[in-house]
């Protein structure tokens, strides 16, 4: 059974969607899996995202402060402490490079078997077997890089694997920040696992759309997954709202999001 696996600090609402268009689209059996961030410096958010998954059976993990894991992560983040002062995450790169270092440390390299990381703001638009894109890889995703960095590292926005034939998975490190001098985002060091395994290779490809003129907001900034050149998933973008979009932003991005993946009229 494939598992997926997503993290979330707010938007309960795109939970819901998400588990619809699972649901609708996925064609095999799955379990979903939602880890809660709000807890450190949103935890207004909690209970509307426990009432969601709680009314959708996903289960619900909360990410913990690990004191150990903070350490080793003030490590890799150079130009500030993972918390601030006030207990709070310093920034929001901070807040998911630690819940996805957390969410792979502590239960995904431990898993056996097909799984399925994903932000919790992409959702599947059309049918679609996670796992018949593992019958020849054990590692698909889609790369990031910097400027001068000399190679590429994976982006967490959507990682497929499978656990029983991916090498070493404990040793990939999803932290950003500085790698070899060099500032990256969110999944930088994974450069490391990637120099040592090089027979994997880019294979989730997304097309950045800007400006679309049939949406009624603007900028439309969306991505389109496509694996082997076939479209499977719309990622929405910013859905955690660190960019301060308006309310009626979303509100009109999330009817469309609804109507483009079927689910309901906008």
């Amino acid at each position: 059974m494939l598992k997926i696996f997503a993290f979330t600090s707010n938007r309960a609402d795109l939970i819901e969607i998400q588990m619809q268009s699972f649901q609708k689209y996925i064609q095999e059996d799955f379990s979903f899996t939602v880890f809660n961030n709000s807890k450190v410096d949103r935890p207004e958010q909690s209970a509307s995202i426990e009432h969601v998954c709680k009314k959708w059976g996903v289960t619900l993990i909360d990410v913990k402060l690990d004191a150990d894991l903070i350490a080793r992560c003030n490590t890799f983040e150079k130009s500030c402490t993972m918390l601030n002062n006030a207990g709070r995450w310093s920034n929001p790169n901070c807040a998911g490079s630690y819940a996805c270092v957390y969410v792979w440390e502590k239960y995904i390299s431990k898993e056996k078997g097909p799984i399925c990381l994903i932000h919790p703001d992409v959702f599947f638009d059309r049918p679609v077997k996670l796992t018949d894109y593992l019958k020849i890889t054990p590692l698909r995703f889609n790369a990031q890089s910097s400027p001068g960095l000399g190679g590429i590292y994976m982006a967490d926005c959507m990682v497929l694997a499978d656990m029983d034939r991916l090498p070493n998975p404990e040793t990939i490190n999803w932290m950003g920040s500085l790698v070899n001098g060099i500032n990256t985002d969110g999944g930088g060091h994974t450069f490391f696992y990637l120099q040592e395994h090089p027979e994997f290779v880019p294979t989730i490809h997304r097309r950045y759309i800007e400006y679309d003129p049939a949406v009624d907001f603007q900028p439309s900034d969306y991505e389109i997954f496509s694996i082997e050149n076939a479209p499977v998933a719309i990622h929405y973008l910013r859905g955690s709202n660190w960019n301060n979009r308006s309310f009626d932003y979303h509100v009109k991005k999330t009817a469309w999001l609804r109507k483009r993946l079927g689910l309901e009229a906008a």
